[in-house]
């Protein structure tokens, strides 16, 4: 079984963006350390000075990009980019006036900057959480609506299957009553032939002598006349 999405995957990629921005941040403000104990003032103050030069360009980059497409989310990262170039480029001016330490400012710099990335990725996880329960909610609400037009069909279903069956077993009744009623006909036809044949040969044995009797009436009616005349004659000659 797969395991239900606690968070979109916009919000996710929100999330891993700004976890890489937190990663990078602390990094940069490290190597700014490590530059700051180990590099002349001179090399330092042209670094710091590149650096600010290239975020500047790149949160320009991002304005644009923003601007064209419309979107707050992008035009966001560009404003945190110009934050991060105007810090660099006031951090000598600020410990000088202030008196701070470059390492300690740095660090607190670094750690601020990173909770405030970290605090978004929260408030993005939760923003993701509440979306994804609000659609939920909404697909329980669908679910329950759907609920009786769900039994309804389970019933008209059932009600048709029931149907279905009666109507097989009706057929399958009337399919044996027509066997049994040809079965019943090809018997009563089969009786029928027998004793039609029984009367063909009765009435075979019968026809030769009716045939006989036919012959000895027909001899019998042709004799008739010949007997009158030889009456006649004997009358005559008397």
């Amino acid at each position: 079984m797969k395991k239900a999405k606690e968070v979109n995957e916009k919000y996710m990629k929100e999330i891993y963006l700004n976890i890489l921005k937190a990663i990078v941040i602390v990094l940069y403000f490290f190597i700014l350390n490590l530059a700051y104990e180990n590099v002349r003032r001179e090399y330092l103050d042209i670094a710091i000075k590149g650096f600010t030069m290239t975020f500047l360009f790149i949160s320009i980059y991002i304005f644009e990009k923003a601007y064209k497409k419309d979107d707050g989310k992008i035009a966001m990262q560009g404003i945190e980019v110009l934050l991060l170039a105007t810090y660099t480029l006031t951090t000598e001016h600020i410990i000088n006036k202030f008196e701070f330490n470059f390492k300690s400012y740095s660090l607190v710099a670094s750690y601020l900057l990173a909770t405030y990335f970290i605090l978004k990725c929260i408030i993005i996880y939760t923003k993701g959480r509440k979306e994804i329960e609000s659609e939920r909610s909404d697909v329980r609400e669908i679910v329950k609506k759907n609920e009786p037009l769900k039994k309804e069909n389970v019933k008209k279903n059932k009600n048709e299957e029931q149907e279905t069956s009666n109507i097989k077993k009706q057929n399958k009744t009337t399919s044996q009553t027509k066997k049994k009623s040809t079965n019943q006909v090809k018997e009563e036809n089969k009786t029928i032939t027998k004793t039609e044949l029984k009367h063909k040969t009765e009435n075979k044995m019968e026809n030769p002598k009716t045939t006989i009797q036919n012959k000895e009436d027909v001899i019998s009616q042709e004799e008739k006349p010949k007997r009158k005349r030889v009456k006649k004659e004997v009358n005559e000659n008397d």
